[in-house]
Parts: C-alpha cells; sequence; structure tokens
C-alpha cells in the first residue's frame, strides 16, 4: 500500500519539472501550528498564487485547488469565497502523481477561462450557489417550494431553518404531510422578480445596500421591499427569483430582522420602534434599525433535477395500489419517488414480525395497518407529494362502499398475492369506459421469478393466464411445501429478489403512465441458476427454452398467457 509520505514525495518531484511557475511545497498547519497531515504545492501562474493540496488520506483522496488570498470582488466564475476551485469530480487516476497532474491541468484550464470570460455565464447559471456560498454563517438557511410566480406568499421559520413556499395551501399540505400537523406562527414571504443577476460583489451586506440592488435589478425597483419595511415588522423574508439563459430558475433568500433601539440607562422596559397612525419616519433612519442576513438557499424540491423521467409528467397521474405487503409496498414507495402525485393505498392486514425482513415497513410499523404506515412513511419522506391516502380495508368492500372509487384513476397495481382479488381488479377495472390499465405483479415461490404484467383492458385478460388456479406458463417448479400457516398462504422470497421484481413492475407502470395506450405486455424476470439450485427447484421445459442462457439472470417479455 502507497503511503502518504511516499505520495507526497512522487508529485514533489513531479512538480520540480515545472518550475519556474512551481514556487515550492510545505505542509499544512492549524491555526495552532500543528500539522494536519496535509500538504501544498504552490504554482504562479497569470499574477496569482495556485496551490495544489492534499490532505492526510492522500493518495486514496483527491487533491483539491485554491487560489490563494482570493480577492472575492474579483466575480470569478467556478471559484468559492475560500478561493477554492471548482472542478470536475471525475477521478481520472489514482496514481499520486497522474491525479495532481490532471488538477493542476483542470485548474489551468479554469484560470485561463478567467481570463477569456469563456464561463462567465456560470455567475447566472448557478447564482443560487453563488449567493449560498456567501450566506452569512450565523443565519438560518431559507428551504423553499416554488410552484408559480407569485409576489407573496407563506413561510416559517423552524429552528434554524426558514421554509417558504408560494401559497398557504402549498405550505399546509407540505408541512402536514411531513410532520402530520398544521404549522404554527406563519409568516408572509415576498418573491421579488429581478431583471438582470447581481455580480457575487454585488451581493447586499445591509438593508441599504439590499434596496439600492432592487432599485437597479428588480422588476419592481424595490417596491415590495418598501411597502414590508414601511409597516415595521419584527422580520421581513424575501426571496430574489431570476431566470437564467438556460430558462433555469434561481433564487436568493434575504431575512431583515428589526432591532432594538437603544433604551434608557437603568430602563427595565425594552423599548420598541413601533409607528401609530400618522407617524413618519425617514426611510433612512427605518432602515438603521434592521439587519440583514443573506440565507443559504436551497429547493425543497430540488431532488428532480436529478430524475431521468421529468416529474411534472407524473405529478398529476392518479396510481391505485391494491396490496402493501413485501411487493406493493416498495412498488408504491418506488412511484413516489419517481413522481407519481396521487396514491391510494389498499390493504387490510396489520405488518407482523414475519414481514419485517423483505417488507419497506421495519420494526417500527409492527402492528400498524400496512397501508397507514406505508402511506405515513412516504408523506414524510416525500413531503412535496400532492396526495397519499390509505385504506384499511380490501379492495371489494371498498368499491361496494364508494362506487366512483375508480373515478381519474390512471392505473391500478395489483399485488395481493390473492387469485380471487386480481381476478376481482380485473373485473372491476373493465366496468370503466374506457377500462382502467392495470398492472399485475406477483413473485413465484421461494424468490427464483417474479412478473409484471400490463393489462388495458382492451384485449386479453387476467384469468387467460390461470387454469383450475395455477399459472398456465410459469417459469419454476418446486416439490418444497411453503411454510405452514393457519388460514393464511404465504410465497417464500427475500428482500434482495422482492427488490429486483418492485423495480420491474415499477419500471411496467411508468411505461403505462408515460405512454398512453401501451401495449398489453407481460414481463418476467428470473433469478441465477445457482440460486434455483439453492431453493432446490427447477425451470420449467417452456421457460428453460426461452430465456438466454448466456445471461446469469435477466428479464424477457412473452406474449400472456
Amino acid at each position: 500500500m502507497l503511503t502518504n509520505a511516499q505520495a507526497v514525495e512522487a508529485v514533489s518531484a513531479l512538480f520540480e519539472t515545472y518550475r519556474p511557475e512551481y514556487k515550492g511545497h510545505c505542509a499544512c498547519e492549524e491555526a495552532r501550528g500543528l500539522a494536519t497531515g496535509g500538504h501544498k504545492w504552490i504554482f504562479e501562474v497569470w499574477g496569482q498564487d495556485l496551490s495544489i493540496v492534499t490532505d492526510a488520506a492522500f493518495p486514496y483522496s483527491r487533491p483539491e485547488a485554491f487560489i490563494a488570498n482570493y480577492d472575492a470582488t474579483r466575480n470569478l466564475p467556478h471559484v468559492e469565497g475560500t478561493g477554492h476551485l471548482c472542478l470536475t469530480k471525475v477521478e481520472f487516476s489514482t496514481d499520486p502523481t497522474q491525479a495532481a497532474r490532471q488538477v493542476l491541468a483542470e485548474a489551468l484550464e479554469l484560470l485561463k477561462a478567467h481570463q477569456t470570460g469563456t464561463e462567465d455565464a456560470d455567475l447566472e447559471e448557478d447564482f443560487t450557489n453563488y449567493w449560498s456560498q456567501r450566506a452569512d454563517v450565523d443565519s438560518p438557511k431559507l428551504s423553499l417550494l416554488y410552484e408559480d410566480e407569485v409576489s407573496r406568499g407563506s413561510c416559517l421559520l423552524v429552528g434554524d431553518e426558514v421554509f417558504a413556499f408560494t401559497s398557504k395551501q402549498v405550505m399546509m399540505r407540505w408541512w402536514e404531510n411531513r410532520t402530520g400537523t398544521a404549522p404554527k406562527h406563519t409568516n408572509v414571504v415576498h418573491f421579488i422578480e429581478l431583471k438582470k443577476f447581481p455580480l457575487p460583489s454585488e451581493f447586499p451586506t445591509n438593508p441599504a445596500s439590499l434596496l439600492n440592488l432592487l432599485k437597479t435589478h428588480a422588476v419592481d425597483a424595490g417596491e415590495a421591499m418598501l411597502k414590508a419595511i414601511s409597516q415595521v415588522p419584527n422580520m421581513i423574508v424575501l426571496v430574489l427569483a431570476a431566470s437564467a439563459s438556460s430558462g433555469r430558475r434561481q433564487f436568493a433568500g434575504v431575512r431583515l430582522i428589526k432591532t432594538h433601539p437603544p433604551q434608557k440607562k437603568g430602563s427595565r422596559r425594552k423599548t420598541r420602534l413601533k409607528l401609530r397612525p400618522g407617524d413618519t419616519v425617514e426611510l433612512s433612519d427605518l432602515l438603521t434599525h434592521y439587519t440583514i442576513q443573506r440565507l443559504r438557499t436551497s429547493q425543497l424540491d430540488s431532488a428532480a433535477s436529478r430524475a431521468v423521467i421529468s416529474l411534472t409528467d407524473l405529478a398529476d397521474k392518479r396510481v391505485i395500489v391494491v396490496g402493501c405487503g413485501a411487493v406493493g409496498s416498495g412498488v408504491a414507495r418506488l412511484l413516489a419517488k419517481g413522481g407519481v402525485g396521487h396514491l391510494d393505498l389498499i390493504d387490510h392486514e396489520i405488518l407482523g414480525w414475519e414481514n419485517v425482513r423483505r417488507h419497506e415497513l421495519g420494526g417500527r410499523s409492527v402492528r400498524h395497518w400496512k397501508a397507514e404506515a406505508l402511506a405515513s412513511g412516504i408523506r414524510q419522506d416525500l413531503p412535496e407529494i400532492a396526495k397519499v391516502r390509505a385504506f384499511s380495508q380490501n379492495i371489494q368492500d371498498l368499491a361496494m362502499s364508494s362506487k366512483d372509487f375508480l373515478v381519474g384513476a390512471d392505473l391500478i397495481v395489483a399485488t395481493t398475492g390473492s387469485l380471487h382479488a386480481d381476478n376481482y381488479i380485473d373485473e372491476l377495472a373493465q366496468q370503466r369506459t374506457p377500462p382502467v390499465p392495470v398492472v399485475f405483479g406477483w413473485m413465484e415461490a421461494w424468490g427464483v421469478a417474479g412478473h409484471a404484467l400490463l393489462l388495458s383492458g382492451n384485449a386479453a385478460r387476467f384469468m387467460d393466464g390461470f387454469k383450475d388456479g395455477k399459472p398456465r406458463r410459469p417459469a419454476s417448479r418446486n416439490g418444497r411445501q411453503p411454510p405452514k400457516e393457519c388460514g393464511n398462504s404465504t410465497t417464500p422470497f427475500g428482500a434482495v429478489e422482492v427488490a429486483i421484481v418492485q423495480a420491474m413492475i415499477a419500471e411496467l407502470c411508468f411505461d403505462g403512465l408515460l405512454e398512453p395506450g401501451f401495449e398489453d405486455t407481460w414481463r418476467t424476470w428470473w433469478t441465477s441458476d445457482r440460486n434455483l439450485a439453492r431453493a432446490e427447484g427447477q425451470w420449467t421445459e417452456e421457460f428453460a427454452a426461452t430465456k438466454l442462457t448466456a445471461l446469469v439472470s435477466g428479464v424477457m417479455e412473452r406474449q400472456w398467457p
């Protein structure tokens, strides 16, 4: 194993060949003069000092690059206030000299871009990040859910975080999903549209500079701030918003806090700045009674930027999941994470200890209704979801008590593990005009295969694939008897197998939701022959002849039934 000392020696030898730009090497020290285990190599490039820095874990960590004594008023893109250069995170080599050379090359390329201005657009494209890097250290964070262009919304301060929303309705939904209770002590948040982005050197440091900035950069020339501060509130929250050239929305949070005027010596009563009807005060005087905080700003739905599927395409979709057991609970979570905005969860069972090793719900939910516990968990984990409803009853009773239950449903997911229930769901979906598409999902015994079946209701029927209660074309057969459970049936399989099948079923659901008119599709996943042998099972002759022998395991499509 290469040691830190050996790696440092190798990098130092490499950089010696870069003289005269290379100026030397030193060990890094903390404020008290103690060694940190890090090292620094200094270069002079284009009149500034560039440092390549490693930590004590090097060569098993990536070097970083810094501009020494960085002047933040220079407004350089991809440079943090500390002078840290934001380079790509691609790790090209674990060889210490190659890694150091690559970081140096990237840093020099960025410094050259600073000379030519080719990266200046990033100051707009990533405005929120530049603002957050320069946020006041002791200020709260601003977490924002921005759904519509509005001038006023609602916010609340909880601990060291301000939550801001474009409407009170959105705030109530999000907060109740997250906490299960209604928010208290809410305030107004003002959204101010900018016509151009300020540079980092123009970021405000006090109320007066904020107002001056808004006069030149805001569409309303600072009118919203003037109206807000004229009411002399204890706190004002502003969210600056603008669109970059790419169309991406960027945001910056600001909080103004009213300070108390000086009080007379010996007085026990706190003096307050308060205007009575008819009182006037100079704006310049009023501004002196407020302090400003630049808030580290992020969006509550920022995870959408990392999704492959556009979440807006699924936000209005309503999916009914019937059966929230080991298979259905995972499918429901995947649909919610994938962007489905409306979920109805139906299951009449209570979670037991026998479920926890393969169920999405763990020991904390034992003795609770599966549907209700799952719905609560999804709402808390994904509070931006529009609606998740739980029904702790079977589908037959629910359909009889609520005749219009299927109205507005885009898809039904049937993961009941019951042939009778699945047949009923198939018949129920047929009663709508047009029929509601159904995705059926189930596992074969011992977890060696799983199935996802999408039926549009216009051709094949679910029971076409069964005879005398048994599948016509199973993938496997096994003479082992499942565990005996009085009055109940169970299919033995583990968490790994069910996770694969959950993903297959969810993917077929997204196919049906995103592509109206998607044809009837039957997909089968099979495990490896090694796992099949462990389960003491065999492939059926038909399936063995159909599956690709070159694959260890996989998914195939077949014609149903």
